[in-house]
C-alpha cells in the first residue's frame, strides 16, 4: 500500500516556495480581442493554457446570466501566469495562454454558447473571441510541433485539497480496473486524451492514473492529484471531470491537441508562493510527461 501523500503536500509546497519566486509575474504585452475582454499571450512550446472563469469585469451593458454557475475561479489567472513563467524558466520557451477577463456572471466560456452567453450579443462576441484565440493557439502549436497538450485551468473548493484532473471520463470510469481500462478501447475513445492514448507506448491505465500519468507525476512531486496511483475517487467524492473547453479543443472530438482540465484547490493557488510551487511541480511533471508519452523533449 503506497504511503499517503496528503500530509506531505504542504511541506512540499513550502520547500519549493523557498526556491521559487514569490512575486507575481510581469507578462509581456498580450493580444487583445476586439471586445477588450480576451487576452492571448503567445508562446513557442507545444502547450496551450486557458483560464475561462477568473474574469472580474462586469460592464453594465452586458446583462447578468440568470441561470448556470457564476462563481469565480479565484487566482486561476495568476496561476496561469505562474505556470507560464515556470515553463519558460525551465525550457527557455513559453506556452500559449488565453484568458477571459469578463466576469462569469456575464459569460461562461466553458459552456456551449447558448448557456454560456444566454443569448446576449455582446456576451456571444466575447465567447467567440475566446474560442477563436484558443483555436489560433492550437493551430500555431500544430504548425510548429504537429501535436501538443491543452490545459484548461480552474479552481475548486472541495474538501480534499488535491488537483482534480478531468479527461471527460465519469468518476465511475476512473474506478474501473486496469485490465478493463486497457481492454475496452471505447473508454480511451471517450476521453480528451484519445489521440495520445493511440500513440503512447504506455497502456491507457498508465496514461490515465499510473506513475507517469499527469496525476502520478504531480503526486511524485508532493502535489496530491486525482486520478493518480495514490488517490482514488470514493463514491461520495465531488469531482470535476471536464467540460466544454476540453471537449471543443481536445482530441476526443478533434485530432489536434490532447487536453485536460485542471481543478486546483485553494492551498495550491491562494498565495504567490503557493502558486509558484504548484507551477514548478507542474512544469517538472510536463517535462517527464512529454518525454514518456509524446516522445518529445520540451528542452
Amino acid at each position: 500500500m503506497p504511503r499517503p501523500l496528503a500530509p506531505l503536500v504542504p511541506l512540499c509546497l513550502a520547500l519549493v516556495a523557498l526556491v521559487a519566486p514569490a512575486a507575481e509575474p510581469v507578462a509581456e504585452t498580450p493580444r487583445i480581442s476586439a471586445s477588450g475582454f480576451i487576452r492571448h499571450w503567445p508562446g513557442e512550446l507545444p502547450i496551450v493554457l486557458s483560464v475561462p472563469h477568473d474574469g472580474a469585469a462586469k460592464p453594465a451593458d452586458i446583462p447578468d446570466r440568470t441561470s448556470g454557475v457564476t462563481v469565480r475561479d479565484s487566482y486561476a489567472t495568476a496561476l496561469g501566469h505562474a505556470l507560464r513563467d515556470a515553463l519558460r524558466a525551465r525550457f527557455g520557451k513559453a506556452p500559449q495562454l488565453v484568458v477571459c477577463e469578463l466576469s462569469r456572471k456575464k459569460v461562461d466560456c466553458n459552456r456551449e454558447i447558448g448557456e454560456g452567453a444566454a443569448g446576449q450579443p455582446k456576451a456571444e462576441q466575447v465567447w467567440r473571441e475566446y474560442h477563436a484565440f484558443i483555436d489560433e493557439a492550437e493551430s500555431a502549436v500544430v504548425a510548429r510541433s504537429k501535436h501538443g497538450l491543452y490545459l484548461d485551468l480552474h479552481s475548486h473548493g472541495h474538501p480534499k485539497p488535491r488537483i482534480e484532473i478531468g479527461y471527460l471520463l465519469k468518476a465511475s470510469e476512473l474506478r474501473l480496473s486496469d485490465e478493463r481500462l486497457d481492454a475496452d478501447k471505447s473508454v480511451a475513445a471517450r476521453s480528451s486524451i484519445r489521440w495520445l492514448s493511440q500513440r503512447t507506448p504506455a497502456q491507457f491505465s498508465e496514461l490515465l492514473r499510473g506513475e507517469t500519468s499527469l496525476g502520478g507525476l504531480f503526486a511524485a512531486r508532493g502535489v496530491a492529484a486525482v486520478p493518480s496511483p495514490r488517490e482514488v475517487l470514493l463514491l461520495d467524492d465531488p469531482y470535476f471531470n471536464g467540460a466544454y473547453d476540453i471537449a471543443a479543443h481536445g482530441s476526443r472530438d478533434k485530432s489536434q491537441l490532447d487536453a485536460a482540465q485542471l481543478e486546483v484547490p485553494g492551498p495550491m493557488r491562494d498565495t504567490p508562493a503557493h502558486r509558484a510551487a504548484t507551477a514548478q511541480a507542474i512544469a517538472e511533471s510536463l517535462d517527464a510527461y512529454f518525454a514518456r508519452h509524446f516522445g518529445v523533449s520540451l528542452k
